[in-house]
């Protein structure tokens, strides 16, 4: 047997190992996917927080404003 032939087996047994590995994970990850879309409803659990900026956030568009100013 030349280098080639084993070589080109050796490349054949990593790209199959590499298409299985693929497809178990994606087989796997789309599971624990379905599993969390069942328990998240996709509403936020205090919506008035979200409209009320907190401090930080006010501080941080002062900065960039400021930033963006200069």
């Amino acid at each position: 047997m030349s280098i080639e032939i084993i070589l080109g087996f050796f490349l054949i047994l990593i790209a199959l190992l590499m298409s299985y590995y693929l497809i178990v994970s994606k087989l796997m990850r789309r599971d624990n996917i379905s599993n969390f879309d069942r328990q998240y409803s996709g509403s936020a659990k205090q919506p008035e927080k979200l409209s009320e900026p907190s401090d930080d956030a006010i501080k941080e568009l002062e900065k960039l404003i400021k930033k963006s100013a200069d």
